[in-house]
């Protein structure tokens, strides 16, 4: 009997326990979206609703759903205590919607019942662009922060092909839900549920004005000399020279998937060899390679200027990371060189310039050589054909307060030079990648009747659109900063982080 009441009394507690654990679980949040795709863009429209259950009854005091965008950066920083690495880090909400709920969809009292499932319908709407409060740091020039007021693209999330963005640099989107109580202690409401649920944007973006590549700091190579010798103690054949203007953007389109889409553009090559004689014919050429290279900027304070690779290496608050993926070799040999007279050249030059044509309509053959002699030249063009691997998925390019992306195209050029091996010449440009967004968005002008037309044309009222749009800086993540509402500052405020190594 003894034996047969302890097996009861346990089998009771156990029981009981089991209870208390199902009457104490959290609430249980399902995130919905009517119109579940792999990404969003500018304009788009999120709606869906917000299902809720609970096992017990729970008393709350509000539900809060919003649209949030944050960026987070950290950087790595080696310590000189053996087997601990140290490294600041930084967050910035830059994007806060959120959905109104009237009294009346609320349960009367504020009670979640078991046994049933609560929805609350959500709408928003992907904005074209930030508020002005969420970048007041010091900029160089108002461009730069006109760049930090874009809508950033998606980086470092979950998707089905490599973003190429490093761990030290995420920027989410998410639909989060939140349930609170209030306190019974000091009156602050406590949380009782929340989710998350990261959704992937890919916002509109326009292709901008070429890059100002000139300055002794600049990344970039788009003009390249060569000198070419006859042979080992031949003397010089001449000088080769190429180059190249920054090429039209690659540009995504609308619900980009890197292996439904082509995306392409195309660069054209500029050559001239400038003999050392009259006699001198021009090289032949080798294999033209071209790679495309990616690079992500990340830093823990705000940025104050489009960011440089001398910046990475001197400032201990940036950093980069680049990828390179060959695109493409292609044989020169076949090249077809046309023999320019100086004279005939000049006399096309004042017939052009005469007709009143403009600049850009004129004859662009590279300029003379450092060791032009004054006669004869030969000119050819490559078009060389620029297209996106399948297998990454590239977002476009942008600069942020704290992340930003930008792409080089590498161009090399082999030369056959007789007995001195097979050097080559070799050009680095900067290359854009845009983005298309719903119809033909980029070209209503970001006007406020644009928006407002798109915003009539999907149906949404002035209640829903009411919400707020906030930005905020922190970089405690003991907080929920998720839903702080800090207002954000002119710096980003850094902690260090020390954590074990391995």
């Amino acid at each position: 009997m003894s034996s047969a009441s302890s097996y009861a009394s346990s089998h009771g507690a156990m029981a009981s326990k089991l209870r208390t654990l199902a009457l104490g679980s959290k609430p249980h949040i399902n995130i919905l979206l009517n119109d579940e795709r792999s990404s969003y863009s500018t304009l788009d429209k999120l709606s869906g609703k917000v299902e809720i259950a609970v096992s017990h009854s729970t008393r709350f005091e509000e539900i809060d759903i919003q649209f949030i965008g944050t960026t987070k950066t950290f950087l790595e920083k080696m310590s000189s205590t053996p087997g601990l690495t140290g490294g600041m880090s930084a967050f910035h909400q830059f994007l806060k919607l959120r959905q109104p709920i009237s009294e009346s969809s609320y349960p009367q009292p504020r009670i979640l019942e078991p046994g049933r499932t609560y929805e609350f319908p959500f709408v928003f709407v992907v904005p074209q662009q930030l508020l002005p409060r969420v970048c007041r740091h010091e900029v160089h020039h108002e461009s730069v922060r006109d760049c930090h007021l874009q809508l950033p693209p998606s980086l470092g999330t979950v998707t089905k092909h490599d973003d190429m963005g490093p761990d030290m640099a995420k920027i989410q989107y998410q639909i989060a839900a939140r349930i609170t109580a209030a306190s019974e202690i000091d009156g602050i409401p406590k949380e009782l549920a929340k989710r998350m649920k990261t959704i992937r944007i890919v916002p509109t973006v326009d292709e901008q004005p070429p890059v100002n590549v000139l300055g002794p700091d600049s990344d970039y190579i788009l003009r390249a000399e060569k000198n070419v010798k006859k042979g080992v103690f031949k003397g010089k054949l001449g000088t080769l020279v190429i180059e190249a203007e920054q090429p039209r953007s690659l540009r995504l389109p609308k619900s980009y998937e890197p292996e439904e889409s082509t995306v392409s553009t195309m660069v054209t090559l500029k050559l001239r060899f400038d003999p050392s004689d009259a006699k001198s014919q021009p090289p032949r050429l080798g294999s033209l390679g071209s790679k495309l290279k990616t690079s992500t900027w990340y830093a823990v304070g705000a940025r104050m200027a489009v960011p440089k690779k001398k910046d990475s290496v001197y400032d201990h608050r940036q950093g980069m990371h680049s990828m390179s993926m060959s695109l493409s070799s292609r044989c020169m040999a076949s090249v077809e060189w046309t023999l320019r007279r100086e004279s005939a050249l000049e006399d096309e030059w004042l017939a052009r310039r005469d007709s009143g044509l403009s600049n850009h309509e004129l004859p662009k053959y590279p300029s003379p050589s450092t060791n032009y002699k004054g006669h004869n030249f030969w000119t050819a063009e490559i078009v060389v054909p620029v297209a996106l691997p399948k297998d990454k998925h590239f977002v476009p390019t942008f600069h942020s307060c704290l992340v930003s992306r930008t792409y080089s195209l590498n161009l090399s050029l082999g030369i056959h030079s007789a007995g001195v091996g097979f050097p080559s010449v070799d050009l680095k440009l900067p290359l854009q990648i845009s983005a298309e967004g719903e119809g033909e968005v980029d070209g209503l002008s970001r006007s406020a009747s644009a928006v407002e037309e798109r915003l009539a044309e999907l149906g949404l009222t002035d209640e829903l659109l009411s919400a707020e749009h906030r930005g905020s800086w922190s970089n405690n993540d003991l907080e929920t900063p998720e839903f702080t509402d800090l207002p954000p500052e002119y710096e980003v405020y850094r902690r260090p982080i020390v954590t074990a190594a391995g």
